[in-house]
């Protein structure tokens, strides 16, 4: 009996190696994507029909989010597999990916057709048009051809209109946007648009890898349908990425991505990089237009991916103009020059802010660590220097700002928490096994013990929230700001092999992997920042309060939970909070540049409700309502109107020795004191430092 049992044994293990060897390699792949994603994930969910239909939509979503490629035809040709991708992620059938890429591509081709004639002829920009752009992507699709026509010209006649606007508002010497001027330009801006849509679908078409690169999408699209944040990575992928971090040659020190909608967006900051010393670009900010200074502006919707890749890698020695559009619907406009990034000195950056009392400033960015080189410098340590600085200078307050800061290295969030907190817990983290452990201090005893703030917005996630939730905990730092994105899940990066369980070892660079969500952290007091996020101490009206951005906006998250309390935390005193939100209230009450944030916060809450934003296609009207966006643009940057400055900014006193040996640094040193000058926000944490100062005991400066 047992000989027999054997034997069937080793009958049905045949066969199931062989029908796995007979599936298709992608499939096969797809199908290890999911068993590694559920094996390591920390709360997996479930493959059934609901993932199929996330899966499906995330697809759709990705390639045709302006509904300008697919009818409605081949929609629902593709819908039919809406509840079938679970079943082939079990190796049950197989057909969605092959169709999906035929159609995308006979889409492609149709649309290039249909721009070559759309372009053609002169657009119209007396008639009364409009184009809706919706925020919330609904699935109507165009009936046929017809209506793709009509679709693509509104869009195109949108994307000329953007365009003679820029060309005759740019600055002093041009005419300005009159029916004239617009006459005038339309001709050659719209050769310009044919030449660069063409181009764009010809990169696409002409591809040779086009079935791998759906294939990528495809995988990808099954590790964020588990959670926003898991992703999958090709060999390809990673080698480019760690190309563009190389601190061999020069670099102009960022690496961009390709969100869910198809928009090139910057991905990452190289620590101490001219991007990240630039103090106004971050993670997640939308590339608008890439070009080198004194020459012609590339815009980002005519660049693939390894166009803007071919751009960064130039052996150019301009300087390199990059313009962005920030989540909170702002821009910035950069110009970088390549540098060596092995240089360490000045990743962090401090400034003295001189008024009523002198108060230290840091701008962190990221929590960025040397991956590779364990006795390299980490964020806490360079943080650490730079506030050993500002004590030389006797500052009686310190000011740390992590708005923008989408995270990093958890260890270096608990090693920045630990120089202001003596010892003790710092955070929860529970796995996918449900087990509950606490992060603890790395090092007894503080660096800094005096007055603390911690700036945050809508914008400041994942290791900057478990920095705020801890240092509020222990009643450490007043948080100041709006609400924190609401990022408290944990990522690691897992090679695409089932048997892998070494934790500490880091997977093969030259094979696919994926990176997965293992883990939560939870608040000292058993409470979650997942979803709602870090509510400040001392709040301040923020553009982010009337925009859809944050983890509770995303697809696929996860919620939000509690543990227990952790019973070992000793927090200090509590802090003057009401008294210090009440003095923080009246001036922001009276600050006429608070006042128009609210009324834009208003509005954008309005437009929230609508979900759609209607742009009128005729030349006056797109006119005033550019004029209302660019104002709405200048408002959201928080940049003082009025003369009332509380304070002059300044440099620690070892750095201004050292920016006198170097010309270039020093120019980005101004721009950095400009900025700090004229930041609302800043200021006003600098008047609450000020108070909290002047409410607690004199006590001897640390």
């Amino acid at each position: 009996m047992r000989r027999n049992l054997a034997i069937l044994f080793f009958l049905l293990s045949a066969f199931c190696s062989t029908s796995s060897a007979q599936l298709p390699a992608i499939q096969q792949k797809a199908l290890l994507v999911r068993r590694v994603i559920e094996l390591n994930h920390f709360s997996p969910r479930p493959v059934d029909d609901s993932f199929s239909t996330r899966l499906f939509r995330k697809m759709i979503n990705t390639v045709d989010s302006r509904r300008l490629l697919f009818t409605d035809n081949e929609y629902k040709s593709l819908a039919a597999y809406s509840l079938k991708l679970d079943d082939e992620l079990r190796g049950n059938g197989w057909g969605f990916l092959n169709l999906f890429t035929s159609l995308y591509k006979k889409s492609l081709v149709r649309a290039d057709s249909i721009l070559n004639t759309a372009l053609q002829k002169p657009f119209d920009f007396t008639t009364d048009e409009k184009i809706g752009v919706s925020g919330d992507i609904s699935y109507n699709f165009a009936a046929g051809t017809n209506e793709l026509y009509n679709r693509w010209s509104r869009y195109l006649k949108l994307t000329a209109l953007e365009d003679i606007y820029d060309l005759t508002t740019g600055d002093s010497t041009t005419t300005g946007f009159t029916k004239e001027a617009i006459t005038k330009l339309e001709p050659s801006v719209r050769s310009k648009i044919k030449a660069r849509q063409q181009k764009a679908m010809k990169k696409m078409l002409e591809a040779e890898g086009f079935e791998k690169l759906m294939e990528g999408l495809y995988l990808n699209a099954i590790a964020t349908t588990f959670d926003p944040h898991s992703n999958y990575f090709s060999p390809e992928g990673k080698e480019a990425f760690q190309s563009a971090l190389s601190t061999e040659g020069l670099s102009f020190g960022l690496t961009f991505e390709e969100d869910e909608k198809g928009k090139i967006v910057i991905d990452h900051l190289v620590p101490g990089g001219p991007a990240w010393k630039s103090g106004e670009l971050h993670k997640g900010d939308e590339l608008l237009q890439m070009y080198w200074e004194n020459k012609e502006h590339s815009e980002a919707t005519d660049l693939t991916l390894e166009e803007v890749y071919d751009m960064l890698e130039s052996a150019e020695k301009e300087r390199l103009v990059v313009k962005v559009k920030k989540a909170d619907g702002s821009d910035a406009v950069v110009a970088l020059k390549k540098e060596k990034l092995s240089n360490e000195e000045n990743i962090v950056k401090s400034f003295v802010l001189k008024g009523e009392k002198k108060i230290g400033y840091i701008l962190l960015p990221g929590f960025y660590t040397e991956w590779e080189n364990e006795s390299g410098s980490g964020c806490a340590n360079d943080v650490a220097k730079e506030i050993i600085k500002l004590k030389r200078d006797n500052i009686d307050g310190l000011i740390i700002d992590v708005r923008y800061n989408g995270g990093g290295s958890v260890q270096e969030g608990l090693e920045m928490t630990g120089i202001f907190v003596d010892e003790g817990p710092l955070a929860g983290h529970k796995n996918a096994a449900g087990k509950v452990s606490y992060y603890k201090d790395p090092n007894r005893g503080v660096i800094y013990d005096g007055p603390l703030a911690l700036m945050v917005n809508g914008q400041s996630a994942s290791a900057s929230e478990m920095m705020a939730a801890s240092l509020q905990d222990y009643h450490r730092a007043l948080i100041i700001g709006s609400n924190s994105f609401g990022k408290a899940t944990v990522q690691r990066m897992f090679p695409l092999d089932t048997n892998y369980r070494d934790n500490n070892r880091q997977p093969d660079n030259n094979a696919d992997a994926v990176k997965i969500t293992f883990g939560k952290f939870y608040r000292l007091d058993g409470m979650s920042a997942q979803l709602k996020g870090v509510t400040p101490d001392i709040v301040l009206p923020d553009a982010f309060d009337g925009l859809d951005i944050g983890e509770r906006f995303y697809k696929n998250v996860l919620p939000a939970d509690t543990i227990q309390k952790n019973a070992y935390y000793k927090p200090l005193p509590l802090l003057p909070v009401s008294e210090l939100a009440r003095k923080s209230a009246e001036r922001v009450k009276s600050n006429t540049d608070f006042q128009d944030i609210q009324k834009l916060v208003a509005s954008h809450t309005k437009d929230a409700i609508s979900k759609t934003k209607i742009i009128p296609l005729k030349w006056d009207g797109f006119e005033k309502w550019m004029q209302q966006q660019l104002l709405d643009r200048e408002i959201i940057k928080g940049e003082s109107t009025g003369p009332d400055k509380k304070f002059e900014t300044g440099n620690n006193q070892r750095d201004m020795q050292w920016l006198q040996q170097n010309e270039y640094e020093r120019e980005i040193n101004q721009k950095w004191l400009e900025n700090i000058a004229e930041d609302i926000y800043i200021r006003e944490a600098f008047l609450v430092v000020c108070d909290l100062i002047n409410l607690q005991k004199p006590s001897s400066k640390n």
